[in-house]
């Protein structure tokens, strides 16, 4: 997930204000399946735009649930995290290492850092619920008296995430976050100093790592999901949009492809990534839907910074941005192109424009990287599939059974 904020103050909308902006919808229809649940890109607090938001029903031993809204639907990110206060008091087990000592993660996102104890829940999307509990992420709003690991308060991202929603589904194609977990410590003695971190480095066996909840859905339901979202005014933008979310590759949510469209699977490396061209310039880059703009390296390209310095490109009027990539053997245009437009676009997000699609940024960060975030998914289907699981989208294979797909795959419609 790589969040990128408008300005930085926000104020209050009139109700007025609201409903003067359109809403879309991929089909003002149910939904067509248990499997299938909807999803709706709209503001939370006023500045917010480009933020994708489901329903999750989270329940613990025994069997008592919340339904938490407004969780951020994150192709980018592994595993469920969720702010406490959202449960509206459901306790959960936690998860301990074999000591007995409660276990926390420290995740690195786009927006900041991202700290939290670890938890069990089965998870529900819909009516598609986990074969069993599985570790989910809890985080606070932020403490003056806790003692976490050095470092982490350099960048702590827990307030902005909480006013942007109650969560992140992270359902990118990995099976498990493997990184930066944490044992608490043994309570202080006397005399302990005081700045001294709370928590140790552990080791966390794979039983006890946060899980892309995708893979413990019973099947056909645990090999990926799919992304459902309309086109919207792509010049003017919109107030929100509604689509659907789909668990299941293949025939469970074949109903969510518009009929004849053109499909275009890319299997990813290791990193998640595949390869697009931009006027001759290749670049490998990532599909995230927890990412609000597109964030492509243009400077070599010409194109303009915009005068602010807020990390935006700039063009005064809409520029196709149009995207070449290699499938089944061919190289050939995307018939969709992305756009860049005006900077100025950032001062709709504070008059209840949840939806701009124009918006084009360079990540600056010595590990950058280049996302197609939530605008690439906008008028298209996208599939992500889990690693290890056959992609149905891919060239027909010439062997009595499809090969798996080691790192995943993207499948969309062009």
């Amino acid at each position: 997930m790589s969040w990128i904020p408008a300005f930085p103050a926000a104020r209050v909308l009139s109700l007025s204000a609201l409903l003067a902006v359109g809403v879309a919808s991929a089909d003002d229809v149910s939904p067509p399946a248990d499997n299938i649940v909807p999803i709706r890109v709209r503001q939370v607090h006023a500045g917010q735009f480009n933020i994708l938001f489901v329903d999750v029903t989270v329940c613990n031993a025994a069997h008592d649930c919340r339904t938490v809204p407004n969780v951020q639907v994150d192709t980018g990110a592994v595993g469920l995290r969720l702010y406490r206060e959202a449960l509206d008091g459901l306790a959960l087990d936690a998860v301990t290492d074999d000591a007995g000592r409660p276990l926390a993660q420290w995740t690195k996102f786009g927006t900041g850092h991202l700290w939290g104890t670890l938890h069990r829940a089965q998870v529900s999307l819909g009516k598609v619920a986990t074969n069993e509990a599985i570790p989910i992420q809890l985080y606070d709003w932020p403490s003056q008296v806790e003692r976490l690991p050095a470092g982490y308060h350099d960048d702590d991202a827990r307030q902005a995430l909480i006013l942007m929603g109650n969560g992140i589904l992270g359902i990118s194609p990995r099976l498990l976050w493997t990184k930066r977990y944490y044992a608490l410590r043994a309570p202080r003695g006397p005399g302990a100093k005081s700045k001294a971190s709370d928590w140790k480095p552990a080791y966390v066996d794979e039983t006890r790592q946060l899980a892309n909840p995708i893979a413990h859905f019973p099947p056909p339901y645990d090999n990926g999901s799919v992304i459902s979202l309309p086109d919207v005014d792509w010049r003017h933008g919109q107030g929100e949009v509604h689509g659907w979310l789909g668990l299941g590759i293949g025939a469970p949510t074949e109903s969510l492809f518009p009929v004849g469209a053109r499909r275009v699977s890319h299997d990813l490396d290791k990193h998640d990534r595949f390869w697009v061209t931009l006027d001759e310039r290749p670049f490998k880059v990532l599909t995230d839907s927890g990412c609000n703009v597109v964030l492509l390296d243009l400077d070599a390209l010409g194109y303009a910074r915009d005068p602010a310095g807020l990390g935006y490109y700039h063009a005064d009027a809409p520029t196709p941005l149009k995207l070449s990539v290699s499938a089944d053997a061919n190289v050939f245009e995307l018939s969709r192109p992305l756009y860049l437009g005006s900077v100025k676009n950032l001062r709709k997000a504070y008059l209840g424009y949840g939806v701009l699609p124009m918006l084009v940024a360079c990540d600056d960060k010595p590990d950058k990287y280049n996302l197609l975030g939530l605008p690439f998914f906008y008028g298209r289907t996208v599939a992500t599939g889990l690693r290890g699981a056959v992609n149905p989208y891919g060239p027909v294979a010439p062997v009595a059974a499809a090969p798996t797909s080691p790192h995943g795959f993207i499948a969309y419609t062009d």
